[in-house]
């Protein structure tokens, strides 16, 4: 009864011990075949500690990365807008140049009007571009169309921000420009304007109704002046040459009020030789000098788009001598019209390369990153990747401590009580 009492707590301790025994070769083949350690904290708990550590640092690494990649592909798609819209701008710069010719004729001009239009289209287009993510390129932190057609032109409906993303633990970097700073300021002689008016201003310019007029006309002896007035005063300056000289001449203009033009007008005939006396139709005033007599260089902040005044020359007896020509404001005249879209040329440039200063950091941020990476990643190999040298030698003791150990349950096991008396 003892001895059988003996062989069932042996097999059972045996047993046990085989288990482990199995157990422990068993993980080890995995590891083996996998290459890994045992992942799990209770094998290594500061092996697991720092292994959590890293794993963190490399998922925050990972998800900068795909940022660094959101914020070159929005910068890319934003230098190939501003290169479009470069090309664009050339070609407006290009019929602002044509129509600038005295020789052009009136289908010249149509077909110039009809490429401008075509031209103003592809430019809105542009303005309204989207990322590879369907978000506006230049609505700053808007998600809606940034420019639509208002009543006074093309209006920006975005806002003034940059849309950033966060490159590193304490960076972050614009991924783009705003349509405000784009296509709303370019920088001029006076003042910042839209690309635009600039190019509203330039088909104005081709239009029928505008074309025939002139930023200056030359009359010799007589003519008759007629500012265009509304019941709003309003206030017109322009140059005014006579035989004698040069005078700006500049008065507040209203319907049927030409006098505050006239005595200008007349306080600068000293200097031009040019004297006004008010017409019969209480709205035009003429012009009388001993020469040639020249208008140019306007401005009237109320114009608009549309001529500022008329001259028709005049015969001896002031009667109409010729077929009367409208004066356009300066800055709807061809040299402005030419030095606009310079200005837009080099805004475009200047934009472009903020944009690849910008698309430079991100390429920058994303080397730091893949140089951060292979670091993180050598250091999760080392806690990691398993040694197998060491770990086949542990193998093969556990297998030979296993062969043993059943060797001897087996030769134990099969002792009797009367293998003991013999």
């Amino acid at each position: 009864m003892t001895a059988s009492i003996g062989n069932a707590l042996f097999g059972k301790i045996a047993m046990e011990n085989f288990n482990r025994l199995s157990a422990e070769v068993s993980d080890l083949q995995a590891q083996i075949s996998s290459g890994k350690n045992d992942p799990r904290p209770s094998a290594d708990p500061m092996r697991a500690a720092k292994l959590s550590i890293v794993t963190e640092q490399r998922a925050a690494i990972d998800r900068f990365t795909d940022n660094t990649a959101l914020a070159t592909d929005r910068l890319d798609q934003a230098d190939l807008a501003l290169g479009e819209m470069g090309d664009i701008i050339r070609q407006f710069q290009q019929i602002s140049i044509q129509a600038a010719n005295d020789t052009i004729t009136e289908e010249g001009i149509a077909g110039l009007r009809s490429e401008a239009l075509s031209l103003r289209t592809a430019l809105i287009a542009v303005a309204n571009g989207r990322d590879t993510m369907g978000l506006p390129l230049f609505a700053g932190f808007g998600s809606a169309e940034p420019f639509a057609q208002g009543p006074n032109g093309i209006e920006y409906r975005g806002d003034g921000g940059r849309p950033t993303l966060r490159m590193t633990e304490t960076a972050t970097l614009a991924t783009g420009l705003n349509g405000a700073e784009v296509f709303m300021s370019v920088p001029t002689d006076t003042g910042a304007r839209s690309v635009f008016e600039m190019v509203d201003d330039l088909i104005a310019t081709l239009t029928p109704s505008l074309n025939p007029s002139r930023p200056n006309h030359t009359i010799a002896n007589q003519a008759l002046f007629t500012p265009a007035t509304t019941r709003d005063p309003a206030t017109l300056s322009f140059d005014l040459t006579g035989p004698t000289g040069t005078a700006r001449i500049s008065a507040e203009v209203m319907a049927g009020a030409p006098e505050a033009l006239r005595d200008a007008i007349n306080a600068a005939t000293p200097t031009t030789g040019i004297t006004a006396s008010l017409a019969p139709d209480g709205e035009s005033l003429i012009f009388q000098s001993a020469g040639a007599m020249t208008v140019g260089n306007l401005t009237q902040p109320d114009a608009g788009r549309r001529p500022a005044a008329h001259m028709i020359p005049l015969d001896a007896s002031l009667q109409p001598a010729g077929r009367g020509v409208g004066l356009r404001t300066e800055n709807l005249s061809a040299t402005r019209m030419v030095g606009a879209f310079a200005d837009i040329v080099t805004h475009v440039a200047a934009q472009r390369a903020e944009v690849g200063s910008l698309g430079r950091l991100a390429e920058d941020h994303a080397q730091v990153l893949a140089d951060r990476k292979l670091r993180i990643d050598k250091s999760v190999a080392g806690l990691e990747d398993l040694d197998v040298a060491a770990a086949i030698t542990r193998l093969q003791q556990l297998l030979l401590t296993e062969q043993a150990s059943q060797q001897t349950f087996v030769k134990i096991n099969g002792t009797s009580l009367f293998d003991y008396m013999r």
